[in-house]
């Protein structure tokens, strides 16, 4: 582990006058839904879960609250964590947030039942590659594109710098045995954050609208960014509570070009199309405008 280690926190804030905001490089991915299918499956199998679990008191429920509202119960499972469990989403803080301690300290921070298989793991893959981290937690900004976002760390493996992402997941093997992998869109994530224009070297601040993610920064804060780091590479790391793996994830400059379209397809789902269908014709000759 390095003893100086490049990091930055984020604070929650709202937009004030002079600042910019950019758009989160994860929003900007999601636009795409390009694991569409694989998050479709995953969805309803939340909602076959939730089903699982009411199941002695779903006909009851039904009667007493209402079928839409029973409905919209199951429909929304894949919001909520399990009884007992957190959110995907509240899972995939939680580990991050102990890997980076683990990256900051070399130790074991101490976690709760449901994180300790999963830093259990990923200890176990430090201890195995020996990895040396100069990053963690690393809020990049793109001015040139007008997007930002949160690079989880660049470590060295071998003498050789990468770019990381950590992704989790609570499955370790898929219906077929075999083990969960990350998905391909990690390439357009790491991109994004190699070829940013500057690294925060100050408290970051974003805020959520409408399930969107922005940052914020306005003069004063630009004129303290440093060069993101050059690597030569990008690395995801899948940890699980079974397994952890490394991958090699192309994050070069054919990449980086894909995901510049994908800004403009986020910008299409988020703001465009929202302004595409007028308002219905009321009669009286008045024609739709082209």
């Amino acid at each position: 582990m390095s003893d100086d280690i490049l990091r930055s926190g984020i604070t929650v804030a709202k937009a004030a006058p002079e600042d910019t905001r950019y758009w989160s490089v994860t929003t900007i991915i999601k636009a795409l839904n390009s694991s569409g299918d694989a998050l479709l499956y995953w969805s309803a199998e939340q909602a076959a879960l939730a089903a699982c679990d009411i199941a002695k008191s779903l006909p009851s429920r039904i009667e007493e609250e209402g079928k839409e509202t029973v409905v919209k119960y199951l429909r929304d499972a894949f919001r909520r964590g399990r009884k007992g469990e957190r959110t995907a989403a509240e899972l995939g803080t939680a580990v991050h947030a102990a890997c980076e301690t683990y990256a900051l300290t070399g130790s074991r921070p101490e976690v709760d039942e449901e994180v300790l298989p999963f830093i259990i793991q990923f200890e176990k893959w430090c201890q195995k590659f020996q990895p040396v981290y100069t990053a963690a937690e690393m809020q990049v900004y793109s001015d040139s594109y007008g997007y930002a976002g949160t690079c989880d760390a660049i470590l060295s493996l071998e003498g050789q710098a990468l770019i990381i992402d950590y992704k989790t997941s609570r499955k370790s093997f898929d219906s077929q045995g075999k083990t969960t992998k990350p998905y391909p869109e990690v390439g357009l994530q790491l991109s994004a954050y190699r070829y940013a224009d500057y690294v925060a070297t100050w408290q970051a601040r974003r805020y959520e609208a409408y399930s969107r993610r922005y940052y914020l920064c306005n003069e004063d804060e630009r004129s303290l960014g440093v060069p993101v780091p050059a690597v030569s590479g990008g690395l995801v790391i899948h940890i699980t509570p079974e397994h952890c793996d490394a991958y090699p994830v192309r994050c070069d400059e054919e990449i980086y070009e894909r995901f510049l379209f994908a800004i403009e397809a986020a910008k299409w789902v988020n703001e465009i199309s929202k302004t595409v269908i007028g308002p219905q014709l009321e009669g009286g000759g008045k024609n739709a405008n082209n």
